[in-house]
């Protein structure tokens, strides 16, 4: 595998560690102190145990790059502690860890597309699209005329993921919700 400088890697590739094992990054960011040289600062999940680790590289570090494989996906059932996706193309089933997924697995409606990651036989990790659309099934009751943007109350949609919604939201409604941070972006109407 081809041995490149750490910043010209990204979220969503894979390295071969120090330790031999393979990493997926979950997220870098290039930090530039007032003292000292500039690094980068990543934050990487073991793909075999799921445990999440942070490591700070110098610009000039060289990683080993390892190919990822990206297959497009729908989300189909859960299986015990497993997600079973089927291949968009070939209608292969992929089964992805909860320990893969993480707090993604609150975004898994039937059908949702998602984009899995493979390398060496493994599934590193899922990307998610940008918002799903999902029905609120508590909350507590709307606020008739409640148009006020900085107001929150708490919600939580089909999924069982807890949500803040705004006050004008009531049990049934659909909301569009960010796969990144879970953030509210607004009421969908059917």
């Amino acid at each position: 595998m081809p041995s490149i400088p750490i910043n010209q890697m990204n979220r969503g590739q894979a390295l071969r560690w120090t330790d031999g094992e393979i990493y997926a990054i979950i997220s870098m960011d290039h930090v530039k102190p007032g003292k000292g040289p500039a690094y980068q600062q990543t934050k990487m999940r073991n793909v075999q145990t799921g445990k999440i680790i942070e490591n700070r590289y110098r610009s000039e570090d060289r990683v080993e790059l390892i190919d990822v494989d990206r297959q497009g996906c729908s989300f189909s059932y859960q299986s015990g502690d497993n997600y079973v996706f089927l291949n968009d193309k070939t209608y292969e089933e992929v089964e992805v860890p909860a320990t893969v997924l993480g707090e993604g697995k609150y975004y898994l409606l039937d059908g949702v597309s998602a984009t899995v990651m493979l390398a060496e036989g493994r599934v590193l990790g899922l990307e998610l699209p940008a918002s799903v659309v999902m029905t609120v099934t508590e909350c507590d009751p709307g606020v008739k005329n409640a148009t006020a943007t900085n107001v929150f109350k708490n919600g939580v949609v089909e999924t069982g993921m807890a949500v803040q919604i705004p006050p004008f939201i009531n049990v049934g409604d659909k909301v569009k919700i960010n796969t990144e941070d879970g953030r509210y972006l607004e009421r969908v109407n059917d």
